[in-house]
This record gives C-alpha cells, structure tokens and sequence, in this order.
C-alpha cells in the first residue's frame, strides 16, 4: 500500500474531501480567463445598454427612489386647479377666456408673484361675443345687436390680463411633423451663455422640434414669457426627467419649469456647458442643474401626496383664499382632472397630473433637491465593472466556497447600500446593475467552471488511486504466486465472473440495493486478493504434489484466516484517510470463499446469509474456474459439466439465488474462460475447492 499513500499524496485528504490548490494550475488560469471574458462582456452591454437590461435599470432605480426618505413639505410653487371641482361649477373645458383672466385677476389681487399657465391657447377663443356674433350671421343668417364694446373679445379681455403680471404660457413642440408649411415661431428663446469644454461639434445633443403648438399672437406677445410643457417618458412609459431646453429653429427654448424660475429670478439668461457637444448642466443666476446629454433633468418626487400647496379654481374665484395664502408666490395653473388626460406614471405613482410635474420641476430647482446622472457616471461605473470583474474570478478562483459567497454577499451590500446614499445625500445616480451583475454571474459560472475543474483533478486522482490500488492487489497477488504458483489467467477470470454474475444479481430486488455500481466495481477490484493468505501457509504443505492428510489440510485452511488478517492490518493503517473499501471487501473475501451455504465450509462454518454476499460470490466463481480450467493433477472439465455441477449444489455449496442468476448467464461465464485461458501449463497445485 506504500505506492497508493505515496500517488494519492499528490492531494490532501481532510474529512473526506479533496482541497486543491491552483497555483500554476491551467484550471485556474482557464478560471480567471473565465472571469475576465465575462468582464468585457458586461462592459460590453454597460456601453450599447441593452432593452432588458436598461429597463432593469430603470426599475432598480425606482426601487430606490421609493426608498428615499421624503423632505419637507414645498411651500412654492402653488397650484390652482382646475379640478372636478371648478369643472363641475363652472362647466367643462376650454372655459372661455375671459375665465381665465377672472382667475388671474384674483390671484394679481392676492399679491402673486410669477403666474404660469400650464394651458395653450392655438386659436381664438370661440365663445367671444364677436365670434359668435359672426357665426350666427354666417351660419343662420341672424343679425345679433350686442350693446356697448366691453368684453366683446375674450382673447383682448386675457391679453390685458396678462399684461398687468408677471405672466407665462404655455405652448407644445411637436416632433414628428412634416408638413413643412406650418411653421409658427414661439416667442422669448433662451438668451444662452455657451460655456463649451473640448467642444468636437457645434451641434448640441438637445432635442430638435420639427413644428411647435403655439399661442396665438394677441396673447404670446402680452405674456411675459414662454416655454415648453413636453415631457419626455422613459422607454417604460415612466416619466422620471423632463428636458429644460430643445432646439428649434437654430434657437434654444426653455421649458414652462424653467422660464417660471428665470422669471421668479428676474434674469433672462443662462448659461450652458457642454463637454464636446454634449450638454452637462444649464446655470440660472447661482442656480446650477446638472442634465444628461440630451438636456433632461431627473426629478426628485416627493412621496407625499399632498407635497403643494394646492387650491380649487372654484374657491379662488368664489373669493375663499386669503392674501396670506397667494402673496409674494409662484403660482402654477393647470388641471388635476382626469377627464383632461393629462396624467403620467411616474417613479412612485402611476398617476400623476401635468400641473404637479411642472411643479416639481420648479421645487426641485428652488431647493436643489433633483437627482443628476453626471457624465462621468458611465465611466465610474464601467471601472467598477472591471475591477471588481478582475477581483471576483482571482477570489472565486483561489478562495473557498465560504469566502467566495461572503465576498460576493459583502460586495454586492456595499454596492447597494453605497449608490442609495449616494442617491440620498448627494442626488447622484450611479447604476449598482452591472456592478452587482458581474458579480453574480461571476459567482455562478467560475464556481460551476470550478466545480467542473475539481470534479476534472478528483477523476484525476482517482483514476491513479484506483491504478495504485491496483498495482499494490497486482503486488500482494504476484507475491502470493511466488508462494504457489496460480496463473494470472485464473485472477482475470474470477474478476470478470463476479462482476458479470453481481451486474445481473441488480435485476433482482432482493440484490438491488446491496449491488450498487460503486461496490461492483470494488468487488472487481478486490477478488484478486482472495488466496492472499496462501503467503503464511509453510513450503512443505503449500508446495506438497502429494495428497495432504487431515492434519496438512487443517492447516492450509488457515490461508482464509491468513488473508483476513493480513488485509486488515493494511486496512487499519487507512481508518483516517478515507478510501479503504475495498480492502474491506477483500476481507470477506478472502475469508469467507470457502464457506458453504448448508454450513459444512470454513474457516467459521458460516450458514446461508450469514455467509457475506462477497464470499457468496467469490465461492461460486472460484469453483467454477477451478472446474473448467485444466490442472496438472486434473484436466479441464467440459462447460456442460460443470453447470451441472453447480446445478446440483444448489443449497447445499452456493447460494441458490446466486445459482439461479449463474444458470440464467452460464453462456457468459463460458465466453470469459475462453477469452482469458492461461498462456502456459502451471505447475501441480491444490484445489481447495
């Protein structure tokens, strides 16, 4: 057994399990090659993002927007509402204009500071006096007589208004518009302070409107100012930014958000910075918001549902606000109705109306509380990827389970809890996805490919534990033939009639659970070692051509007794290192060969199953060869002969389960004997069967 200790050092047992180490080991180098293809390959999709996995993204960072603890109530902006309310009161939309100058009135008495409308007025208003004057005339042939002049035209009533404040309207980008024809120009563009950094281009990364939806002259030219109320929806449908600035005929606009600040703030210019040609923030007085490439800034919602301050058109015209509640404010008026449509998901609600989203932009802005994705975040988040990428395989290859889950654990924490107050206190969005993906997939395939790679080293050593094994049974045989002298043939024939006899035993339920491949193949192994014992039985008795008397034969049946002995002793020296069956099984074997099932056998006259199923088998291949091979003191007897033999000790020498599947496979037993027939004649010895 010398040579299996020394080639199974070649690994370390401990507690029945193989460590290895992977140290200048092409499985290891194979791991972190591994890893680091799987590494570029998520850079790879960090870079082009594809649908899936942005939309994961997108989802992961709504997730912790949800998360987020909310601030203070808004005091600014306020919004008036033209809800279920005013509509019901007042009647449906459009409400004439002279309404909407009524509400403007009101809220120029209550000291309102800028007044935004979040409502486009594209054509003139049809319920004017002088338009229905003229449509009853042109359509019904009536002469209507409206005295006096006054408030005659609702659009001049609306202009005058609007005036008279700090006001500013609304109007609409369109995007998709091709009729060339159509081409209206909103009033008051940006006044833009260009600040390029590396400038590559001149043409920005904003959006580019093809047409707008605007208001008609008589009251964009009477406002104050102007600007967009598009919104831009996520691929998801989920309105999470909205831009502050599209392109439009070589001319920069402001959204309605924004002109209400820059109006609020009394200024009318801004300052942009790109770097290269894609946009990176605007700059209103000390006010800098950071945007995306495509000038988008992503909006902070409050989870509050009553986050402003908002009042019914109703009671503002019915004279219910106070002074105290409008005074020195930005007021938004717009329609929380959901008859109007103008409601959006957004991150924390599925519906959420136009008016608040304006509202929020200007919060945002006023208390800097918006969230931004800055440039650099694509690049911080690839180097994450990459570094821990490297990290992970060198751990996961090196390092055992228990570490590799708690690295993967721990990493995959920090990365989250780290992007959730980053979110939290610095408004900054870096994506943990990618990060925290290539962890996992690192984790699952390099540990499988590791498996693999282990269950590749363990077969390895295996297959050379089994061939040591072999190699020391082939030493104590060929030692046991120095002693008496039995042919190598016999050795391969008696392996091969136990296996092919225990292969069909399976098909029987009573064997079924008792024969597993594992103890077939130890049985294969260990019946070489049968006649090991014959090593302690003297010259004189071992080597006698002669017939032995009783006291001779008493004394060479102590070679079953012999061999047990010396197997365990082996078998003792392997109790903590593992692997040491099948000299457990040569054991019986050796031992019980020459038991009978009637009881009449020795060493320990064992009957019937308390013969072991090894020396059950082993009796009945041993007998068979030792029939059907010739010997110098007996020829060969015929096949035929010999199954007959077996036949009538059926109960009586072997077991009778066991003879029944030998008659059933006895074809099998006679092909094995003329396939390994002995080379050479062997010299006189005794059958102790």
């Amino acid at each position: 057994m010398v040579l299996a200790r020394k080639i199974s050092g070649k690994t370390s047992f401990f507690n029945g399990s193989l460590k290895f180490s992977y140290k200048n080991n092409k499985w290891y180098r194979l791991i972190i090659l591994c890893g680091i293809l799987q590494t570029i390959l998520l850079c790879t999709f960090h870079i082009i993002q594809p649908s899936f996995f942005s939309l994961v993204g997108l989802k992961l960072y709504d997730s912790m927007h949800r998360n987020l603890p909310d601030g203070k109530k808004s005091k600014s902006p306020i919004i008036i509402d033209i809800d279920e309310k005013s509509l019901a009161q007042f009647g449906q939309w459009p409400w004439p204009r002279y309404r909407i100058a009524q509400i403007m009135d009101r809220l120029n008495e209550l000291g309102a500071d800028v007044i935004s409308l979040d409502m486009i007025f594209p054509e003139p208003d049809r319920t004017s006096l002088h338009v229905v004057q003229r449509e009853m005339k042109r359509d019904l042939g009536l002469k209507i007589s409206i005295r006096g002049s006054g408030g005659l035209n609702n659009d001049e009533r609306l202009a005058k208004t609007l005036t008279e404040s700090r006001s500013i309207l609304g109007y609409k980008f369109l995007f998709d518009q091709t009729d060339k024809s159509i081409k209206k120009k909103p009033y008051y563009p940006l006044k833009v302070l260009l600040h390029q950094v590396n400038p590559t281009s001149t043409d920005l990364s904003l959006f580019t409107a093809s047409n707008v939806l605007a208001n008609i002259d008589t009251l964009a030219q009477s406002a104050t100012a102007s600007g967009f109320i598009n919104y831009h929806l996520d691929r998801d449908g989920v309105l999470r930014r909205v831009p502050l600035a599209i392109q439009y005929q070589n001319e920069l606009y402001p959204s309605l958000g924004l002109a209400t600040i820059m109006q609020f703030l009394q200024t009318n210019k801004v300052v942009l910075t790109t770097q290269g040609n894609r946009v990176e923030s605007i700059q209103i007085d000390k006010y800098l918001l950071p945007l995306d490439e495509h000038g988008n800034l992503l909006l902070r919602y409050s989870r509050r549902k009553n986050n402003f301050q908002s009042f019914s058109a109703a009671d503002l015209l019915n004279g219910k606000l106070d002074k105290g509640q409008i005074e020195n404010q930005i007021v938004l008026v717009g329609t929380s109705s959901s008859s109007l449509e103008d409601n959006h998901p957004t991150p924390l609600v599925p519906v959420y109306p136009g008016i608040k989203v304006h509202a929020t932009i200007v919060d945002n802005i006023l208390n800097q509380t918006f969230f931004s994705r800055p440039l650099w975040a694509s690049g911080v988040e690839s180097t994450v990827i990459i570094m821990l990428g490297l990290l992970s395989s060198i751990i996961l290859a090196r390092a055992k389970p228990f570490i590799s889950i708690l690295v993967v654990i721990s990493c995959t924490l920090i990365l989250s809890f780290g992007s959730f107050k980053l979110l939290n206190q610095a408004g900054i969005f870096l994506n943990p996805q990618y990060p925290i993906l290539i962890l996992l997939l690192n984790f699952s395939t390099l540990t499988m490919l590791r498996f693999w790679c282990e269950q590749n080293e363990v077969q390895k050593r295996t297959r050379e534990l089994l061939l040591a094994q072999d190699t020391a049974i082939l030493s104590m045989t060929a030692l046991a033939e120095t002693r008496d002298n039995e042919t190598g043939g016999h050795i391969i024939r008696t392996q091969n009639y136990i296996r092919a006899l225990a292969e069909h035993l399976v098909k029987n339920d009573k064997f079924k659970d008792k024969l597993d491949p594992m103890t077939i193949e130890l049985l294969y192994r260990s019946s070489p070692l049968h006649d090991i014992g014959k090593v302690g039985v003297a010259d004189r008795i071992l080597l006698n051509p002669g017939r032995l008397n009783h006291d001779e034969f008493e004394e060479m049946k102590k070679h079953c007794q012999f061999g047990y002995d010396i197997l365990e002793k082996a078998e003792s020296r392997l109790k903590d290192e593992g692997g040491h069956s099948f000299l457990q099984i040569a054991q019986e074997i050796a031992l019980n060969h020459h038991e009978r099932w009637d009881g009449t056998g020795y060493p320990s006259a064992l009957k019937g199953e308390q013969i072991p199923l090894a020396g059950r088998l082993m009796a009945l291949a041993d007998v068979y060869d030792a029939l059907i091979s010739e010997r110098r003191y007996k020829p060969a007897l015929s096949h035929p002969v010999v199954v007959n033999m077996i036949k009538r000790n059926k109960g009586r020498h072997f077991d009778p389960d066991l003879v029944d599947a030998f008659l059933e496979i006895h074809d099998t037993f006679h092909d094995i004997a003329n396939k390994y027939t002995d080379d050479e004649k062997p010299p006189s010895k005794h059958a102790l069967s």
